[in-house]
């Protein structure tokens, strides 16, 4: 019997537990949401091999049947939230790209402001005077990159 074999024999359902709690140990560690699937996974044999006496065969495939299951879960429910949220929730600045704004103060040089709702914010972009509407392209080191927004109207 090989070191595995002897160590699920001997500790039984146990070495599930204990396997699932030190991969949860290890993603807290290093977290990034993979190992946790499989602590998942070895959570679920360990409760089953408590209640249901199983082979260490039929352990090892229910933890290789349920890690697939718990990481495909997993990618779905967190590739799902990552699709809702629009990557910008600590983003006060990148949740503006898109929008239309004014120029309050001329930009010239590639400098100025822009009128964003009721606040007045730096921007940079071409050559604009006062009045003219602009559309967020981005932002850098704390400024609007802004561009020529023809006809259209800020929100």
């Amino acid at each position: 019997m090989g070191l595995l074999e002897t160590l699920i024999a001997y500790l039984g359902p146990w070495s599930w537990l204990l396997l699932a709690l030190l991969l949860a140990g290890v993603e807290v560690v290093a977290p990034g949401t993979f190992f946790i699937w499989f602590g998942a996974a070895a959570l679920g044999v360990g409760l089953i091999a408590l209640a249901v006496e199983l082979s260490w065969q039929m352990q090892l495939v229910l933890f290789v049947v349920l890690s697939a299951v718990a990481v495909l879960v997993g990618r779905r429910v967190y590739g799902r939230a990552a699709k809702e949220s629009d990557g910008f929730a600590n983003d006060r600045l990148g949740r503006q790209v898109g929008r239309l704004a004014v120029v309050d103060r001329p930009i010239e040089e590639g400098s100025g402001h822009i009128r964003l709702d009721d606040t007045v914010w730096r921007a940079d972009g071409p050559d604009l005077p006062a009045g003219a509407r602009v559309r967020i392209t981005g932002h850098r080191n704390g400024r609007f990159l802004v561009e020529p927004a023809g006809g259209e109207t800020p929100r």
